[in-house]
């Protein structure tokens, strides 16, 4: 295969790494507020 041929499919496939990564880091931080910030400002206890 040419060099051209060999870097076609990152084109494709480089959006769906980035929105996957984003999409977790989303859910991890949001997680991350839910289950321990929140509780924290609102004066409960945190296990």
């Amino acid at each position: 295969m040419t060099g051209l041929a060999n870097n076609q499919w990152f084109w494709w496939f480089a959006p769906i790494l980035v929105v996957s990564a984003v999409g977790v880091i989303a859910a991890l931080s949001g997680g991350y507020v839910r289950k321990v910030l929140i509780p924290r400002v609102k004066g409960r206890r945190v296990d």
